[in-house]
């Protein structure tokens, strides 16, 4: 009976189940107020019944009253022959004949009521008669006929059966109203007990009906609940389907509502399963090499196959020089039997659309549209969809579905295959990309290994000829014995020091073109110790000079070189030893912070100073200031730049004009990862010594 109740309830809809509920529930309801109306009309017909009754019984009562008046009225006349006492009496036979008619139209009245007056109706005007004849005796002077008539009883035996009479229609109408009250009291019992009833129907069938509605409406509810539950842990669909195999029978809004649940979870879980597809071959595609183009793309095509569920997957390049179709790939086995197949463009009519319209295209029935087939009648395609690739909007191939069975256009999923031709797409530009990448590089190399040959064959072929001529020039000049005049010196002089200054421009050319060659691995260093080291080789500078340096302690550990951070402070305490102001020792204060990932250093000096308008200036190979006053070769500052470009930092100098000057640099601080550090100073080494043998040499 429970299994055919959920059955028949899952047959209807909601809005019938809410109908039939309530029609449940009316039919009790409307049988007790059925009963409730029946017995309110059978008290009512009772209640008529008994006013009915003591309208009879009080007609009665006054009949009774109205013989008591006659015979008291008689007597009294008999006794004292007065005439006064006749007044009852004649009141009496006025109301009697409207009494007897009120009395026995009451009477009828009552249904099935076997009362009647006539016995009464004789007696009364008997007697009334017989009295109005004895009176008329006594009035005519015979009143021994009234006193026989009274001493004989014969008036009160008939006063006697009159009250009879009267007491016994009273007691059948008093056996009338218990009866009546009888019955009230049944009706009224019976209704109490049906009411119960009824309310114990109305209680069970509401709970009845309850429980068909808790099966019907709020358990697939509750499963539905679990349902969205699950799906927020994982998407299984196997388990919710098990979960909703009770509500998908019903052909209500909650059967509706648990077929599209599923509809929907079945959806998810294919959308999920293509994104974690897409995000796997996205992540693959990120790192891959042109050696990796080929797995790559197989992985692409064979997911492609099994989330479309078609048979063949096709990646298709147009070949610019022939015009033709090159099967860069396929899918499973067919990539061993296609791959680099050269088909004629117009054999697929399908991907030639696609390419040509940069849109997707659809085929079917490929079999008999009337065009070539040279090649193709080899692929099992019923049905054909192309999706072109797209290199920054212009195309270059197509990646083609092809579908033994013919299939409509809606029948494939567009948003996944154009989801997989994005990625088949940036996989091929990225192999491009990184081959193109990697033949710049071979070349970048091998043109700066040329240029690097070149610097030191010049080097070498530069050098010796200067340094030749500042021998030469230095020999004359001390073998001279009075025959050159001052003219001819100043020549020889002159000759010597451009011949110096040319082999230390040399030596600089080569000191910075090696600024970043053959570094280690790069390691966090301490700036403190590095300056620390600078200042002891130079304490005899710094002690004849009478220079005071301060050095902020707790300086920021940096991620580079040791030898080429102490270059850098070397360098600029150097050149701060080496501008002074005439007369002042020199002042020289080292400090540094961490700013964000660098840390920015700041060495200050009260030296001449550098005008704002040099300090770009400056940082050029071989520029110098006040070049007479100072020794050097103009290439301090250069090499400080290359060191700190190599690390990402920069440098800088700012001050006031006037003396004294500030040159900050920042180099990475150690919480920056020192893999970054070294693919700067990577990608900066090439350009710097082509840089600087340009300027310098060429």
């Amino acid at each position: 009976m429970d299994r055919w109740a959920a059955h028949w309830g899952d047959q209807l809809r909601i809005q019938h189940k809410v109908w039939v509920v309530l029609l449940l529930l009316c039919v009790p309801l409307s049988a007790g107020i059925a009963i409730h109306l029946y017995v309110v009309k059978q008290l009512l017909a009772l209640q008529q019944q008994r006013q009915e009754l003591m309208l009879a019984d009080e007609q009665v009562d006054v009949l009774g009253r109205l013989a008591i008046d006659i015979e008291d009225g008689f007597r009294g006349y008999v006794l004292t022959q007065q005439p006064a006492f006749l007044a009852p009496l004649a009141e009496a036979e006025a109301k009697l004949d409207q009494a007897l008619s009120d009395a026995t139209t009451s009477l009828a009245r009552l249904s099935g009521s076997p009362n009647s007056l006539a016995p009464i109706e004789q007696r009364l005007k008997y007697l009334l008669r017989s009295k109005h004849e004895l009176i008329a005796d006594i009035q005519k002077g015979q009143a021994d006929k009234a006193l026989a008539y009274v001493r004989s009883g014969e008036g009160l035996r008939l006063s006697d059966l009159l009250r009879k009479d009267f007491r016994t229609v009273e007691d059948r109408l008093q056996g009338q109203r218990n009866s009546l009250n009888e019955q009230a009291d049944a009706l009224s019992q019976r209704t109490f007990v049906g009411l119960w009833i009824t309310l114990a129907g109305v209680v069970a069938l509401g709970w009845i009906v309850s429980r068909l509605l808790a099966r019907s409406l709020t358990d697939p509810i509750t499963r539905l609940q679990s349902a969205t539950a699950r799906i927020g842990a994982q998407v299984d669909v196997a388990g919710i389907t098990e979960l909703l195999a009770t509500g998908r029978g019903a052909k209500d809004e909650l059967g509706q509502l648990v077929e599209a649940y599923l509809a929907m979870a079945r959806r998810i879980q294919t959308n999920i399963r293509e994104i974690e597809a897409l995000d796997t071959i996205g992540q693959e595609i990120n790192t891959i090499g042109s050696d990796d183009l080929n797995s790559a793309l197989q992985r692409i095509l064979d997911r492609a196959v099994e989330l479309e569920q078609t048979d063949i997957c096709l990646v298709l390049l147009r070949d610019l020089r022939t015009g033709c179709w090159i099967v860069e790939a396929a899918s499973g086995e067919w990539n061993d039997r296609l791959k680099r197949w050269v088909m004629p463009w117009e054999e697929l009519p399908v991907s030639v659309q696609a390419f040509e319209t940069r849109q997707v295209a659809t085929g079917e029935r490929l079999g008999s549209d009337g065009w070539p087939q040279m090649f193709r009648h080899n692929l099992n395609g019923g049905s054909m969809r192309a999706i072109p690739l797209l290199a920054q909007g212009i195309p270059f191939g197509v990646l083609s579905f092809l579908n033994e069975r013919p299939r409509a256009a809606h029948e494939w999923n567009q948003r996944l295959a154009e989801g997989l031709a994005q990625e088949a797409a940036l996989a091929i530009s990225n192999a491009r990309l990184y081959e193109t990448a990697q033949q710049k590089q071979r070349e970048l190399v091998t043109r700066l290994r040329q240029l690097e040959h070149l610097a030191e064959t010049l080097a070498h072929d530069l050098k010796g000829p200067g340094a030749r001529m500042e021998e030469l020039a230095r020999l004359l000049v001390q073998q001279d014995r009075g025959q050159f005049d001052d003219r001819t010196k100043r020549w020889l002089s002159l000759i010597e020091e451009n011949g110096r200054d040319l082999v230390q421009r040399v030596e600089g050319i080569l000191t910075v073109a090696h600024v970043g060659a053959d570094q280690e691995t790069i390691t966090a260093v301490d700036p403190t110790a590095i300056i620390r080291e600078v200042l002891k080789a130079r304490a005899d500078e710094i002690g004849h000079l009478r220079a005071v340096v301060h050095v902020e302690p707790g300086l920021p550990l940096v991620a580079c070189h040791g030898p080429n951070l102490r270059q850098i402070f070397d360098n600029l305490v150097s050149n701060a030893l080496k501008f002074t102001r005439e007369g002042e020792p020199p002042v020289l204060r080292i400090s540094g912070r961490v700013q964000g990932p660098m840390v920015a250093f700041s060495v200050e000096d009260q030296g001449i100073g550098i005008p704002p308008t040099q300090r770009t200036r400056v940082f050029q190979p071989f520029v110098r200031l006040l070049m007479s006053e100072a020794a050097g070769n103009g290439i301090g500052l250069t090499i400080i730049q290359r060191i700190v470009e190599l690390y990402g930092g920069k440098v800088w100098i700012d001050g006031a004009e006037g003396p004294g000057c500030t040159v900050q640099f920042t180099l990475p601080s150690v919480q920056e990862r020192e893999g970054a550090s070294n693919a700067r100073m990577q990608a900066s080494r090439v350009p710097d010594v082509v840089d600087v043998v340009r300027r310098g040499v060429l």
